[in-house]
């Protein structure tokens, strides 16, 4: 929810509770920039990750820039979360400056 208000005065921005709803959106909607959750329930009850997620999503939408969130600083999974096609990461708690600043500079990248 604090993303969601953080952004949605200037962006367009849609909520998915599920990789179902997120597949939905991304046909309909075509967005620049996709803001995913590592750890989101939906998945941990499949045995996935968000960047199981990503390389998914990547592999479809190859031109899509994700912004994924994650719990703790850990350089081997951030490498491995951005092998799988993460363009950026951001560790929680958020700030919205580096939110608002990190998806500026993805946006920025969209060919």
């Amino acid at each position: 929810m604090q993303i969601y208000l953080a952004l949605c005065d200037v962006y367009k921005v849609e909520i998915a509770e599920n990789i179902e709803s997120v597949m939905y959106y991304l046909r309909k909607s075509k967005p620049e920039i996709l803001v995913l959750d590592y750890d989101l329930a939906d998945l941990q009850s499949n045995g996935k990750t968000g960047a199981d997620i990503a390389r998914k999503v990547k592999k479809k939408y190859n031109d899509l820039k994700i912004m994924m969130v994650m719990n703790s600083e850990d350089k081997r999974l951030e490498d491995r979360v951005q092998e799988h096609g993460a363009d950026g990461v951001l560790y929680k708690p958020i700030k919205n400056r580096h939110l608002i600043s990190n998806l500026r500079r993805l946006a920025t990248t969209v060919v």
